[in-house]
């Protein structure tokens, strides 16, 4: 009897993730991307011992060591002076996975070669899901591009991005909203001087991050400021000088940082209420089912997180009831997720309310950082960290 077979929308992070989880479970996965090309996707990105968890049981410790920066800290900062708020270490416990730091597409081919190697995984590039229809045993997917048969599954996963057509085919046609706020990224070459850790700079209105990636190599920079208008594209240049203005009053040691980058890329910020997470035959997960603002760093997190438990919910289902339990396991991994993607979202843009601050709430923000400390900071995020997905 032929393995069953999901599709799965979506090529990025949480798509190839869920592929690979799902692949290992004896399932059969298509994965459709409607790009042919991905690029820098987003210059670095964190990956925190939540979602480490699922990676290195997927066998990809080893291939990420080569391209990460384990993280020994979090150092918060003020945006004009540089005066340190809070300096919190990071240690890695023994069997626990390291506090990742790397670039976006860095962890991308280390999925891409790990789907290469699964026999049970096919990959169609160019072609983008169009329209899904659900029935009593299945989901038939209509591709958008070249001309080809309908795809037959037992079930749709939107992957897809916090622009999902697959989200809207569940129903939900609400468009995001923007923030008000635009991130400016770039990639520079180290020094060698740099702390291997996460550095953070707090101003009223306007925030910065910047830590290694590629192996300590490179130095990713990322500048937030308030903007008048949404642009869309993640790929868009921006303006040198409109940045080296808005750092002018920085901190020597950032304004220096931004001064010596080669280039930006701009994108704006935009949020959406969390969608359903399933609908009969269709799931949702990362940010087709919850986009995450970049203030709490879990946006590639939470979607490796949804694509595990969505494995384990769809495998053991299907070994108990059968083809006739799907919608029912992707209702059981809704309820499942649901809580905590709300309470990721939530967090995340109340980060960046605190982040922002002007006079004088950010001297009451900076006194409770003070005497919050390393301890009670690790406290504060011990419920996200400690995630563990169930065997």
């Amino acid at each position: 009897m032929a393995a069953p077979h999901i599709v799965i929308a979506g090529a990025g992070i949480g798509g190839l993730t869920a592929g690979l989880c799902l692949a290992r479970r004896g399932i059969a996965v298509t994965i459709v991307e409607k790009r042919t090309g991905f690029g820098e996707l987003g210059a670095g990105l964190q990956i925190s011992p939540n979602s480490g968890r699922v990676l290195d049981g997927l066998d990809l410790a080893l291939p990420l060591k080569r391209v990460a920066v384990s993280s020994r800290g979090l150092t918060i900062r003020r945006w004009r002076s540089g005066a340190e708020l809070l300096a919190m270490p990071v240690t890695q416990e023994p069997g626990e996975p390291p506090f990742r730091l790397l670039k976006r597409n860095d962890l991308h081919t280390v999925l891409l070669d790990a789907i290469r190697a699964m026999p049970n995984i096919r990959l169609l590039v160019g072609r983008g899901v169009q329209d899904a229809a659900q029935d009593a045993e299945g989901v038939t997917i209509t591709l958008d591009g070249k001309n080809g048969e309908p795809l037959r599954a037992i079930a749709l996963i939107g992957a897809d991005g916090g622009r999902s057509r697959v989200r809207e085919l569940a129903g939900d046609t609400a468009p995001p909203v923007f923030t008000g706020y635009e991130a400016w990224r770039t990639v520079l070459p180290a020094t060698g001087a740099e702390i291997p850790g996460v550095t953070l700079h707090l101003g009223a209105g306007r925030h910065a991050v910047h830590y290694p990636v590629a192996a300590g190599r490179e130095i990713n920079l990322v500048i937030l400021r308030q903007a008048q208008e949404a642009r869309e594209g993640w790929s868009r240049e921006g303006d040198r000088a409109l940045l080296l203005d808005h750092v002018a009053k920085a901190s020597p040691a950032l304004r220096d940082l931004a001064r010596s980058a080669p280039g930006w890329l701009v994108w704006s910020l935009f949020d959406r209420a969390p969608a359903a997470m399933a609908k009969g035959r269709i799931a949702l997960i990362g940010d087709a089912a919850h986009p995450v603002l970049p203030f709490l760093a879990q946006g590639a997190s939470l979607a490796i997180e949804d694509a595990a438990v969505l494995a384990r919910h769809l495998a053991t289902t299907l070994a108990s009831d059968g083809n006739a339990g799907v919608a029912t396991a992707l209702a059981t991994f809704a309820a499942a997720r649901a809580g905590r993607a709300a309470r990721v979202q939530s967090e995340s843009r109340s980060n960046g309310r605190t982040y922002h601050l002007g006079l004088p709430l950010s001297l009451g923000r900076d006194l409770v950082l003070r005497r919050l400390g390393a301890e009670g900071m690790r406290a504060r995020y011990r419920w996200l960290y400690d995630w563990r997905e169930e065997a």
